[in-house]
């Protein structure tokens, strides 16, 4: 009788403590999450790639931004020198 009774006490501990399965919503929510989670992903690899890429684009444009600053400047100091000899 004890060993029935201790028995019984042991089922109802694993039952109630055991281990417990997820529902079918649980598991769905779970599964669009972990989708989101890989879109996310992705979208977060394309945007570093584009920033790169944005980053190397500025500086190019710097550059001739530079380059074009420095022609405007020897053009203006040739026209201040000729102006200067037709005076």
């Amino acid at each position: 009788m004890k060993k029935l009774i201790a028995l019984l006490l042991l089922a109802i501990v694993f039952i109630a403590c055991g281990p417990k399965w997820a529902k079918k919503e649980t598991m769905d929510a779970l599964n669009e999450a972990r989708a989101a989670l890989s879109a996310a992903e992705a979208k977060i690899n394309d945007l570093e790639s584009e920033k790169a890429a944005l980053g190397t684009q500025k500086a190019e444009l710097e550059k001739v931004i530079a380059d074009m600053t420095a022609e405007i400047d020897a053009l203006q100091s040739k026209i201040d020198s000729r102006c200067k000899k037709l005076k």
